[in-house]
């Protein structure tokens, strides 16, 4: 069953709007990611401004009520002196006008007086001297004061007092509750719905106060709430600088889900204003507007496809004609003429299939003539491989005549040829054989050669080192005479010191003679005959000596006399030994050369039984290919008889086909 075909018109808008579609999406995508990036761009910078925003509305509102303290201390320090009374009314006065204070009131450290501007009259148990604001005041020097949050005795509410000392001793300071302060953070307006807004301390981590309330008066690091342990999670790594770019956020996931995190620090304070922010407040707007651009190109496709359609099936009508044409042709019928529509590319694919079928006319028509002749071949073929078999008959009856008498040189030159062999390996063998006897009278001959040169250095250093020994014989004489001298020099000395004993034992008798007036003389006498002493015992000491080295001096000399004899015997055995040496080289020298004329001979030998026996090889092997060479020639001679008998079937199925071809041809029509 033939199989149904596709339309071009479909397969043509499927694949054009699938490509289109592809690169649809392709746009879409990196406008998605573009505009993503864009918008988170924007919303993390955005924040990033909020949020300094908001640490400057604090610190602006905090320097504000500052400078008011300030202001009202200035009030005092230029006012005289006043009452009990005046103070309170005045402090009730500032209370009142002070929109952010709740309460504006004076201690005075020296006096133990204390005095508020909301009435209100502390008990016996209270210390102004040891609350915060007044110790920090006091150690400001006259500076602005804001002290850590606290509980304010009078209402028991939690507050901030900003306090400044007036002169020695005396502190003013307004109260600041946490309500005025959750008024400002409740006023702030954010950029998302969902932000959650955290004033921290940053000396105690503690959440002073926030949008959540749920929150407010928690660690970081204790509370339960997801938000605020994302916070924590980054709060240490936040830059609480007041730059307003966006890479001071952080992303993270939370178990609040993905929030972004953003602190800035409140100049002039320990606070830290930190906001928290869904991611959904950069996805929501990039959803939106992917949300747009896919409707965009969904409605972009549908019109796509309604023009392609329609300008499909304009241009593709032609074509179809076309196709129902050529249906015509393989069916055989060329007597169709196609008409070109329009002027484009089918035009011209229609006027090229006219030619075609006038072409084809042609070629069918000459065709019918070919086969004619055709007819006349296969009959000429036939006759020629008649005569063709005959002739491969009697050649190869020839060839075979010739095979017999080659087979018969081809054994008796086998028979030289492996007798030559034999005659070249036995040749080879010795030729190999005096060559190694030859290599080794070479070994020997060097052998003997460095057993000469080493037997001429023996004797030069023999002869050496009879001459050191005679030299060394010659300077132990030397020395003996010298010690001889020593000796007499020290008998000598034994005279000297005996005439000075004798002198210095005359000296001690006239020295006591003298009686006092030789004591002294007779010191130096005492000294001088026991030098005397110690010089002939040192002289005596020294003669010993000598007579020592005197004995080993002669016992050396003996020995260096033998030594001298047997260098000399040592000499006439190498003399002796030179000579044998000289001897066994020259005779090893004249056997090397004779081996070598032997070697000479015996490789002219090898060389001309070698000659023989490739002589011998060549003409067996040209014989050889003469064999195979006839053996080809038979077997090419049967096949020209196979082919010879192909002809004969080739030039009937030749006639066959002429006979189908003109069949065939009767199929097309052309008139």
């Amino acid at each position: 069953m033939e199989k149904k075909r596709s339309s071009l018109k479909k397969i043509i808008l499927i694949r054009v709007l699938v490509a289109v579609t592809i690169m649809i999406l392709i746009i879409t995508q990196y406008n998605m990611m573009t505009q993503s990036d864009q918008i988170k761009s924007l919303s993390v910078s955005l924040l990033a401004r909020d949020s300094v925003t908001y640490a400057e509305e604090i610190g602006s509102w905090w320097k504000l009520i500052e400078s008011r303290v300030e202001m009202s201390a200035e009030i005092w320090r230029s006012s005289p002196l006043m009452s009990y009374e005046q103070t309170s009314e005045l402090l009730v006065g500032l209370t009142e006008s002070d929109p952010d204070s709740q309460d504006i009131y004076m201690a005075n450290g020296s006096s133990g007086k204390f005095f508020d501007g909301s009435g209100w009259e502390p008990d016996a148990s209270f210390v102004f001297t040891d609350r915060p604001w007044y110790k920090g005041a006091i150690a400001a020097a006259g500076e602005v004061f804001s002290s850590e949050p606290y509980v304010d005795a009078s209402t028991g509410k939690t507050c901030l007092a900003c306090s400044i000392m007036i002169r020695d001793g005396v502190v003013l300071s307004s109260d600041i509750t946490f309500d005025k302060m959750q008024e400002r953070l409740d006023a702030f307006e954010s950029s998302s719905d969902d932000v959650k807004i955290y004033i921290i301390n940053s000396n105690t981590d503690d959440i002073l106060l926030s949008n959540d309330s749920s929150v407010v008066g928690t660690v970081l690091t204790g509370s339960p709430d997801g938000t605020v342990k994302g916070l924590a999670s980054v709060y240490s790594s936040l830059d609480t600088s007041s730059s307003a770019s966006g890479d001071r956020v952080k992303i993270i996931s939370t178990d609040a889900g993905k929030m972004m995190y953003v602190a800035t620090a409140v100049e002039g304070t320990s606070w830290v204003v930190a906001s928290a922010t869904p991611y959904s407040f950069v996805m929501d707007p990039t959803l939106s507007s992917l949300a747009v651009g896919l409707v965009i190109s969904v409605v972009c496709l549908v019109l796509l496809a309604a023009f392609l359609y329609f300008v499909i099936r304009k241009y593709l009508n032609p074509v179809s004609n076309v196709s129902g044409k050529i249906g015509d042709l393989t069916s055989g019928d060329f007597t169709t003429d196609i008409v070109p529509e329009g002027n484009n590319e089918i035009t011209t694919l229609s006027e090229q299939l006219n030619g075609y079928i006038d072409r084809m006319k042609g070629m069918l028509t000459h065709l019918t003539e070919i086969t004619g002749d055709m007819n006349e071949s296969a009959e000429q073929c036939a006759e020629i491989s008649c005569g063709l078999s005959e002739s491969n008959a009697s050649q190869a009856e020839s060839i075979e005549k010739l095979n017999d008498y080659l087979n018969g040189l081809d054994q008796s030159i086998e028979d030289v040829a492996s007798a030559a062999t034999e005659l070249a390996n036995v040749s080879s063998s010795l030729a190999t054989n005096s060559e190694e006897v030859r290599t080794l009278c070479e070994e020997t001959v060097k052998a003997s050669e460095s057993g000469r040169s080493e037997m001429r250095d023996m004797t030069q250093a023999v002869t050496i080192l009879n001459d050191t020994i005679e030299e060394l014989t010659s300077i132990i004489r030397m020395t003996a005479d010298t010690v001889d001298e020593i000796k007499g020099i020290t008998d000598t000395i034994g005279d000297i010191s005996s005439q000075t004993n004798l002198l210095s034992l005359n000296a001690s008798i006239e020295a006591a003679r003298a009686g006092e007036a030789g004591r002294g003389f007779a010191v130096v006498a005492s000294e001088v005959g026991a030098l005397a002493n110690q010089s002939s015992s040192a002289a005596a000491h020294i003669s010993k000596l000598v007579e020592t080295i005197t004995e080993n001096i002669a016992g050396i000399n003996e020995k260096a006399d033998d030594c001298i004899k047997d260098m000399e015997r040592c000499l006439a055995g190498v003399s002796r030994s030179n000579e044998s040496f000289e001897s066994i080289y020259t005779d090893i020298t004249k056997a090397t050369d004779a081996i070598s004329d032997i070697v000479g001979g015996i490789g002219k030998i090898n060389d001309v039984a070698s000659n023989n026996a490739a002589a011998t090889e060549e003409q067996a092997a040209t014989v050889t290919q003469i064999l195979e060479l006839s053996d080809i020639i038979v077997k090419d001679s049967g096949k020209v008889s196979e082919d010879t008998e192909s002809l004969s079937e080739v030039s009937e199925k030749l006639s066959g086909l002429s006979a189908n071809i003109s069949d065939d041809l009767k199929h097309f029509k052309l008139n």
